[in-house]
């Protein structure tokens, strides 16, 4: 198998980077197309956060390849910043990136196997963007998800449900937003639940005044993906949830740290 080359401006990989690893301890997953590169990190067992933006020279084709925690924050450091461009090597079961400056080249190298990646359960759905997005208001639909959880709160202290079952129902019903902090009832088709900790945590990545929210059903029709994206100075932020139900509560509570 040859070496695939492509190259990648200093700015873009180190921000991009930068981003994703102030948000995950797990290893940050490159999607190249040939006019963009997208980064991947994962934060617990149900939420996928991306940031993609356009690659200032077009990549031969689609690639893939896994940057380690230490390889991501050596990446991410000003000296990378400044490079006009950093070439990178895929091979089979290695991936080198180069580096130059005024005293001459570099090379950094480590075993990248895309498949040592920690998806979780769904991930092809989860970093897919909906055919049907509706563009909300980031402060209505922050205000509808805190009421939500208000309610759930009050829910819990008045006794009334366990808090394994109490979660936040989003429905995009014909195109019309809808959120409502419920019980989760088992066996319903294309009504989808989520983890309340997990939406706000969400909305903290987005800071535009407009989303786009879409919903991706799963084979089954009994989960589905919940996603939020917005558009900040050139790149687009995806964050996507995986829905819960009854019989997914044992992946409670949740994992402390940059990977809640």
């Amino acid at each position: 198998m040859e070496d695939e080359r492509l190259f990648i401006d200093g700015e873009v990989l180190c921000k991009g980077l930068r981003q994703a690893t102030l948000r995950s301890e797990e290893p940050i997953l490159c999607l190249i197309k040939p006019g963009t590169i997208r980064f991947v990190a994962i934060s617990g067992l149900r939420l996928v956060i991306s940031w993609e933006t356009a690659l200032r020279r077009p990549a031969p084709g689609n690639m893939a390849f896994v940057v380690p925690p230490l390889v991501a924050r050596l990446l991410s450091g000003d000296v990378v910043c400044s490079q006009v461009a950093v070439e990178f090597l895929l091979r089979e079961d290695e991936t080198v990136a180069r580096l130059t400056d005024h005293l001459g080249s570099y090379e950094l190298r480590w075993t990248s196997d895309v498949g040592t990646f920690p998806a979780p359960d769904a991930f092809g759905q989860l970093i897919k963007v909906p055919s049907s997005l509706v563009e909300v208001s980031h402060l209505r639909f922050s205000d509808a998800i805190h009421k939500a959880v208000a309610k759930l709160v009050q829910m819990e202290a008045d006794g009334q449900v366990s808090r394994t079952k109490l979660a936040i129902l989003i429905d995009l019903d014909l195109g019309r937003l809808s959120v409502e902090g419920t019980e989760i009832v088992a066996g319903e088709s294309h009504r989808f639940y989520f983890d309340p900790r997990l939406v706000i945590r969400a909305l903290e990545f987005l800071k535009e005044r407009t989303l786009q929210v879409g919903i991706t059903p799963l084979p089954g029709g009994e989960r589905g993906c919940l996603s939020l994206l917005s558009e900040q100075k050139g790149w687009t932020i995806h964050c996507a949830l995986l829905s819960i139900g009854q019989d997914t509560q044992k992946l409670y509570p949740l994992p402390p740290g940059r990977n809640r």
